[in-house]
């Protein structure tokens, strides 16, 4: 008897040493962890473009060397990419963010009319995938066969279209519509709480709207607009879609197309050494560009424009420009989401490409639907992207949670470089990790026989990594909301860590968990870089792949087809990720 007590008092003691134990080595496996996936693609990298082998699954660190670089930048003049990849990335990041200020102005600090319907209606246009929207503009605007160019032709007898779509213009154009919602998103907040008070003084003094909007707003804005900058000009660097679709069938590259120009030629062994030594220096651009992201981001506090008083956004009174200023922004939603819809609906339903006219309208009808929809590869494609997204959008919300409460909520030691390998995936393109995970996940496959490599759970691995950035900046922001007294109460009342989790922070952050969840949900589905280096077939192909290779080989209809079904289920997507997690806007701040 006297035993049996003993026993039992002694194994809650050791129950609660062993807890305590795991309670201290968790946060280091969570460490090993994201090191491992953060730090490893990077090294298989490097090993990658010094591999002097054909293929990588022949690697081996006796056949090292220079020879990579050498053909990359001697024989090829790589360097040359480097000035179009400039021009590219600043041309579309100003042109972007300019459309994002001046939405964001006018929404937030005029009297337009219309406000609420354009404050809710620029986020939608994340939901039309960039491949669609380059899409949209070749039909529209190619030289030969686009419809607007076609038009122009006939209308004014001439040879001569009225914009070529294929050139640095059309890439600066499209790529710098498709920055704006998300730079909209990062600047109404800005402006939101800014304390209109200095604008008042220079009222007072006799400054005009405009020259008070010129000389005080951007001025305080000043900081926090060049954080959005190079967010967007790291958002352009890394996009794959835009250049890809525009650029590369008149061998227009930037960094993101020319990497994968050499491992697409047809008819040759892929060059994958070269193809990862001019992905490094792509890489390496990235991360300098990040860093200063980051550096800037960390010293804001100096810019703090928001004071203890309560106050209303002073409103500029635009008198005659009202329904001029109307006009634009219901111009930009047209241009973003109505027309790329309407373009793709009306692809979907004709015989055969032609100018729109009756009599093509006359002829709609549903036979692409059929044709694409019965096809067992789109049905395999469709279960995939569905599988691939589930899994992604869950991964990236859970880890998301765990490392944000350990960065945010203990005082483990490394927390800090946890914070910052977090981010660090940010600064990766798609293109480069993907190419990255194809060395990794063959030298794995050999090493252990498994069969991670063109399988489902490649993509849905480097679609976390990708996407852990977003979801840990924004659970840090939520969690930073949440007073420590009710999680201590819960501890105090004996609940295990897991239960703290479920009943205290899952309700509290319920909208931030689904806003990050249907977040990256949507970005998994537009993003096609990462996936066309991965895809091995129909195990692990997805949508943004089949769409790419339809278009590639001129099934235009079929493109039409898909591209009008899934943007359908990407604006409903997006519309409950408007209204029900990062409608809020603090949480859309911290997740972008």
């Amino acid at each position: 008897m006297t035993e049996t007590s003993a026993s039992s008092k002694s194994d809650p003691i050791a129950a609660g040493a062993s807890r305590g134990v795991l309670t201290r080595a968790f946060p280091w496996i969570v460490l090993a962890i994201v090191l491992v996936m953060t730090i490893m693609p990077i090294f298989s990298l490097i090993a990658g473009s010094f591999s002097l082998s054909r293929l990588p699954n022949d690697f081996s660190f006796e056949n090292l060397g220079l020879a990579n670089f050498y053909a990359v930048w001697v024989e090829q003049r790589i360097d040359k990419v480097l000035w179009t990849t400039l021009i590219y990335v600043a041309g579309s990041t100003i042109f972007g963010v300019s459309v994002a200020v001046i939405l964001a102005w006018l929404v937030e600090r005029s009297d337009m009319p219309g406000k609420m319907w354009i404050y809710a209606g620029v986020p939608l246009a994340i939901a039309v995938p960039g491949i669609l929207h380059s899409i949209t503009w070749v039909l529209l605007m190619s030289p030969r066969s686009g419809f607007i160019n076609r038009g122009w032709m006939y209308l004014w007898d001439t040879k001569v279209p009225l914009f070529d779509i294929y050139t640095m213009s059309g890439l600066i154009f499209a790529e710098g519509l498709r920055l704006v919602p998300v730079a909209f998103l990062m600047l109404v907040p800005l402006l939101r709480s800014m304390d209109p008070a200095l604008e008042e003084a220079a009222a007072t003094n006799g400054a005009g709207p405009l020259r008070a909007t010129r000389r005080v707003t951007l001025m305080l804005m000043l900081p926090g607009l060049a954080a959005i900058t190079i967010f967007q000009a790291i958002t352009a660097l890394e996009n794959f879609e835009i250049p890809g679709i525009l650029g590369l069938p008149v061998g227009l590259h930037v960094f993101s197309t020319r990497v994968f120009n050499i491992i697409d030629n047809v008819g040759t062994i892929p060059a994958f050494g070269q193809a990862n030594a001019a992905a490094l220096f792509y890489l390496v651009i990235a991360l300098i560009t990040s860093f200063f992201y980051i550096r800037l981001v960390r010293h804001s506090e100096r810019y703090a424009v928001i004071t203890g008083k309560g106050y209303t956004p002073r409103q500029v009174r635009l008198r005659g420009w009202r329904y001029v200023a109307l006009s634009g922004a219901l111009l930009f939603l047209f241009l973003t989401i109505v027309l790329p819809f309407l373009v793709m609906l009306y692809v979907s339903l004709i015989n055969y490409m032609r100018q729109p006219s009756w009599e093509a309208v006359q002829s709609f009808s549903f036979q692409h639907y059929e044709k694409v929809f019965n096809q067992p590869r789109a049905q395999k494609v469709l279960w995939n992207t569905i599988y691939m997204t589930l899994l992604t959008a869950t991964a990236v919300t859970v880890l998301s949670f765990i490392i944000a409460y350990i960065i945010v909520r203990t005082r483990f030691v490394a927390r800090y470089a946890l914070d910052m390998l977090s981010f660090l995936p940010h600064s990766i393109p798609g293109i480069v990790l993907g190419l990255a995970l194809f060395w990794l996940l063959l030298q794995f496959d050999i090493m252990t026989g498994a069969s991670t490599f063109g399988s489902i759970y490649a993509l849905v691995f480097g679609f976390t990594v990708l996407f852990i950035a977003y979801g840990v900046r924004a659970m840090s922001t939520a969690l930073i909301q949440i007073h420590a007294d009710l999680e201590d109460a819960a501890k105090l009342c004996g609940a295990p860590p897991w239960r703290v989790a479920t009943r205290v922070f899952v309700p509290l952050l319920l909208p931030t968990i689904v806003g990050i969840w249907i977040y990256c949900a949507l970005l998994s589905v537009r993003f096609i870089s990462l996936p066309l280096i991965l895809s091995q077939g129909g195990d692990n192909e997805v949508l943004g792949v089949m769409i790419w290779y339809l278009w590639d080989n001129g099934n235009i209809s079929s493109v039409g087809a898909i591209g009008v079904g899934l943007m359908l289920f990407m604006f409903c997507l997006a519309l409950v990720l408007r209204f029900v997690g990062f409608g809020r806007q603090r949480n859309v701040g911290a997740a972008i």
